[in-house]
């Protein structure tokens, strides 16, 4: 609705509802493996504009949004312990009593497609909302003389009610199929608790501008914006930190703590623009800018990290097991228990580890014990059956600052004919104080002398001893060459005080990012018919993660020295990017029934070089600290490169099978390949003993290799690239003038007109997938069969898919 009450008065006002709900199935068609939604997005905007007189306006708007969404599997009032399929019954005790969090657990093969996937990741629910937002903002504009100023401020409301949790179902991995059988798995995972929370912030900004026309041929623009954002809270001060000075290491927001950080005073952001008609013709035109803008930091950055959840699930009132069994008192009542098993809680045979439990698996045998959250040290406890595991916990820098990125331009615009233009231009900038993610419970390597059978003098992680080094150099098995998990545990720095914690990820501002491009822009408006824009850019983005929530944020092998193999291109550095859209109205002739007249055609074609990927390999512990298993996002081990990485490009193909026994790039088992057995010799028996087991990868003049036992490998985040991205769509129309206020216009369009199939990313980036980046898993390592319109479950309206023809009929009158 707009009405203009009268010439100094006018006001508008919008409203918009949006229900929905259905399966979101992903790159899987069968519906038991979906994700149920429903949701309901509300918004409501009104605006107020007073213009006194000539010289003033004064505009106030006000904003409210409203959404709420739940999450679901299609199976999730289904109790596992008696879990209805196909009209049998059958039965999984997993320990889950809670009925919010029933549905079958996920059972996968490591990171490849889940066996039995219900719900995203086979583990979590999800409640969002209700989540508001309320905005209230005052602008005033004022012009005098050479000036144009501007200045006000606004606030924002935020309030989120959220029920979100991660892996609640207790997901189980295996290695593979008969490992499955074996009940021999190689991770669990359980979150148990309560995890209803009510948070808000509220966000206070100001600023004034002036765009000073200095000269008729110069326009200077100067601005400062402050904005404060008040520090999250919680209604019932749900959100706790880890803190090493405290009885427990753990504290909770309002009991032993004032605040879950201090908050950030200090962002003025400042800006600097210019306008330069250098000749004074108003044919090429200088533009310049800078300018530091700060980040708002969401809920999802402290409390959503890598769905594992964060500053909500720090257990302050979850039971605590010293290394004696004793009980501890709990600092607080955050009554939750993130919990990712390994060592003999994982893999031995007494009551209360997986293995066991899975094997026995029965109502008094379940495979997990999920009545009262505990954190413990992995050792027995006398009179009860669960092993207390060490809980994982994410704590935030107390002095955490607000991030910001500082952004500078250079434009020069050129008017080649009075409709041609080409503007090109160099575009920076420079995050800084960006949030990072480290393991501040990392242990150290250690160094051993003259180990047995050839390894000599090695530093490995903690995991390893001098008898596992041995045997691995001289029987290499899997099994032989497998870390303490134990060792791993009681090696970290934090052990002989708080034995009950396993990670403690660390959130605090030591990331940072760049970018640097040269872009160009040539734009032909209507002449003759024709009109089209062309752009270029040249571009390269490197930073520490690729954003601060989800895969984009990881935590390093080796938090004690992050930046090493963070730093890297980022998952959307696209080099180079091509685009080009135009119209053509194709000259006319008077004719029967108008065929020959009203015809044109669009255009838009688009060619971009790959995006990144790399090694994430999720299963071998080679660096013997189990950060591979970190659930807040780890960047996983890494392997060896030898060579060039664009000998490395993604592979595209049929699934690996008889038929194509390769599948992704080409592997070579065990020692077969000559050329990695001499690199792995190179390094040493424990290298050898990797390949032996693990085999490489090699093409073209390039090696991929494990590196040796003990060691953490070399090749950093997103080396490799995929094969890019191009497209052609376009469309004819055709225009029928029946009288002065009525035509109609028949359209076919054409997506992806030459039916060019283009694949997704095998990991991060825009529409990436989420796999076949192990090189551990061995032949599918590079191989991608989605396009991003199926990766994304988007298979309408995304881009990838097969030739998609449209037809359509629009009335004008």
């Amino acid at each position: 609705m707009d009405y203009h009450l009268s010439d100094h008065h006018s006001i508008s006002g919008s409203y918009f509802i949006s229900p929905g709900n259905g399966i979101f199935h992903g790159s899987n068609p069968v519906s038991q493996l979906g994700l149920l939604q429903n949701l309901r997005a509300q918004d409501f905007a009104g605006n107020w504009t007073w213009t006194p007189n000539s010289t003033w306006v004064n505009e106030v708007r006000v904003g409210y949004a409203h959404y709420y969404q739940t999450f679901f599997s299609p199976d999730h009032t289904n109790d596992p312990a008696n879990y209805s399929y196909n009209g049998s019954t059958y039965h999984i005790y997993t320990g889950q009593t809670d009925p919010i969090n029933f549905g079958f657990p996920g059972l996968s093969f490591n990171n490849q497609t889940n066996l039995a996937k219900f719900g995203m990741s086979g583990g979590f629910v999800k409640i969002v909302g209700p989540d508001s937002q309320l905005t209230i903002l005052d602008h005033i504009s004022y012009l005098r003389g050479r000036h144009a100023f501007k200045f006000g401020g606004d606030v924002v409301e935020n309030r989120s009610d959220t029920f979100v949790t991660a892996n609640t179902k207790g997901p189980v991995r295996f290695d593979n199929l008969q490992t499955f059988f074996n009940g021999a798995p190689n991770l669990a995972q359980i979150l148990v608790g309560q995890f209803a929370r009510h948070l808000s912030t509220t966000w206070y900004a100001a600023f004034l501008q002036d765009d000073w026309h200095v000269k008729p041929r110069l326009i200077v623009n100067l601005g400062l914006r402050y904005e404060l954002g008040t520090v999250q809270k919680e209604r019932n001060n749900l959100i706790g930190n880890f803190d090493p000075n405290s009885a427990t290491g753990l504290v909770q927001v309002g009991l032993q703590t004032p605040s879950a950080y201090k908050g950030d005073h200090n962002n003025f952001s400042p800006r600097l623009g210019l306008a330069w008609d250098i000749f004074g013709n108003g044919k090429t035109v200088l533009r310049a800018g800078a300018s530091i803008l700060y980040e708002q930091l969401t809920y999802d950055v402290f409390q959503g990290v890598g769905n594992t959840l964060g500053m909500r699930t720090v257990p302050t009132g979850a039971s605590l097991d010293d290394a004696g069994g004793n009980k501890l008192t709990s600092p607080g009542t955050i009554v939750v228990q993130n919990t990712t098993f390994s060592g003999a809680g994982l893999t031995g045979n007494s009551p209360g580890d997986i293995a066991f439990q899975w094997a026995n698996n029965g109502s008094n045998a379940p495979l997990y014990s999920a009545a009262v959250p505990t954190c413990g040290t992995g050792v027995p406890v006398p009179g009860l059956v669960f092993t207390p595991q060490p809980c994982n916990v994410l704590g935030v820098d107390p002095n955490v600052r607000t991030p910001y990125v500082s952004n500078w331009n250079l434009d020069v615009q050129r008017a080649i004919t009075n409709n041609l233009s080409l503007s090109v231009a160099y575009v920076g900038n420079h995050g800084t104080k960006l949030i990072g993610i480290t393991d501040r419970n990392q242990q150290s390597p250690v160094t051993y002398q003259n180990v047995a059978n050839g390894v000599g003098t090695v530093t490995v992680g903690p995991g390893y001893t001098p008898a596992i080094l041995a045997t691995c150099a001289a029987t290499p098995t899997k099994t032989n060459c497998r870390p303490n998990a134990a060792l791993e545990q009681t090696s970290r720095p934090f052990n002989a005080k708080f034995p009950y914690l396993s990670y403690i990820d660390w959130m605090s501002n030591n990331d940072i990012s760049n970018y640097n491009a040269l872009q160009a822009v040539l734009t032909q408006r209507t002449s003759h018919g024709l009109s089209f824009t062309a752009g270029y850019t040249y571009s390269h983005a490197l930073a520490d993660a690729s954003d601060s929530f989800g895969t984009g944020l990881k935590v390093p092998i080796d938090s004690t020295n992050s930046h090493r193999l963070l730093y890297a291109n980022t998952d959307f550095d696209i080099r180079q990017r091509f685009t080009l859209s135009g119209n053509y109205a194709l000259p006319g002739k008077k004719s029967p029934l108008q065929l020959l007249e009203g015809w044109a055609i669009n255009a838009v074609a688009t060619i971009q070089t790959g995006t990144p990927w790399g090694v994430i390999d999720a299963t071998t512990d080679f660096s013997g600290t189990g950060e591979f298993n970190n659930p807040a996002t780890s960047m996983g081990e890494q392997w060896d490169f030898f060579g060039t990485p664009k000998d490395f490009l993604s592979v595209h193909g049929l699934t690996p099978g008889p038929s194509n026994p390769v599948g992704g790039i080409p592997y070579f088992p065990g020692t077969s390949n000559l050329q990695c057995l001499a690199k792995s010799t190179a390094m040493g028996p424990l290298a050898i003993a990797s390949l032996t087991n693990l085999g490489c990868f090699a093409k073209g003049s390039s090696l991929l290799v494990p590196p040796p036992y003990g060691i953490t490998g070399s090749t950093g985040r997103g080396i490799f690239r995929d094969h890019g991205y191009r497209n052609l769509d376009m469309s004819i129309m055709k225009t029928f003038k029946f009288k002065e206020r009525l035509s109609a216009q028949f359209r076919a369009e054409f997506f992806n007109v030459l039916n060019h199939p283009d694949f997704t990313n095998p990991f991060g980036g825009p529409g990436g997938g989420n796999g076949n980046v192990n090189p551990s898993l061995g032949p599918t390592f590079g191989y991608i069969a989605a396009t991003p319109d199926v990766q994304t479950a988007n298979p309408v309206l995304g881009a990838g898919g097969s030739r998609a023809i449209q037809l359509g009929l629009k009335l004008s009158y």
